[in-house]
């Protein structure tokens, strides 16, 4: 089972989510690769952020600073976060992990309205364009919560595409949905393993493979790794990684 830091390792006064330290500080810890959240900037950039605007990562109230989808890229990189750490382009995070070969699970937040899969365009053209490049280099699943996006990335990762599913969601039905649109793997909530541990083995027999966190507890996470789960995101790397690794 890979161990991947959700949004970096955001653990610890110094270290923002989504920022270069904490990508860098997860694969330190011995991570197989991080989360991170892709928006788009005003002018078409593609950046790593969670929120649609910066004002928690800041230190102030969500909804109070800058929003990213109407912000240029120059404005958000001169801002500095918690710890001194930037706005960090998708390109950087992506040239920091193929260096030692690390996983990047892009995590794309859909716009609104007509722009709902604008960040997921920019992304399938953006990973194309770095595939040309750099033949081999990154190593990407593409993933979201919006369909839609999530539809428009298929084949466009270069590990391998897939929808996370919100806890309600049923995995087997989503799971025919996801093969159809040529989607290879499920992200699941980990309550949905704990309703019906089966789960896992049934989409493994379905052809997909499986993620699930966000998990920092280690008994957890062994029993998940003695299930089969593919992938696990947490917020614990260090923790995590001798457990799962001892289970695996």
């Amino acid at each position: 089972m890979r161990v991947i830091g959700h949004r970096g390792t955001p653990t610890g006064p110094l270290l923002t989510e989504n920022t270069l330290p904490a990508v860098t500080a997860a694969l330190e810890a011995g991570a197989d690769g991080v989360e991170v959240d892709v928006r788009a900037t005003a002018d078409g950039v593609l950046v790593v952020a969670h929120d649609p605007d910066l004002g928690r990562v800041l230190g102030a109230r969500a909804g109070s600073g800058p929003v990213v989808a109407e912000t240029r890229y120059a404005a958000l990189r001169a801002l500095r976060l918690p710890g001194g750490a930037h706005v960090a382009a998708l390109d950087e995070v992506l040239d920091v992990a193929a260096t030692s070969r690390a996983l990047v699970v892009t995590e794309v937040k859909a716009g609104l309205g007509g722009r709902r899969a604008r960040t997921a365009v920019l992304l399938a053209d953006h990973l194309e364009g770095r595939r040309r490049r750099r033949p081999g280099a990154d190593r990407v699943v593409t993933s979201s919560f919006d369909t839609v996006s999530a539809r428009t990335l298929a084949g466009h990762g270069t590990v391998g595409g897939a929808v996370i599913l919100e806890p309600w969601q049923d995995p087997r039905r989503m799971a025919d949905w996801a093969r159809r649109c040529g989607l290879t793997e499920l992200h699941l909530t980990v309550e949905h393993v704990r309703r019906d541990s089966a789960v896992v083995a049934d989409l493994h027999a379905m052809g997909l493979a499986v993620a699930a966190g966000v998990v920092d507890d280690p008994e957890e996470a062994a029993q998940l790794a003695r299930l089969g789960v593919d992938l696990l995101c947490t917020d614990a790397v260090a923790r995590l990684d001798a457990t799962v690794r001892s289970s695996a």
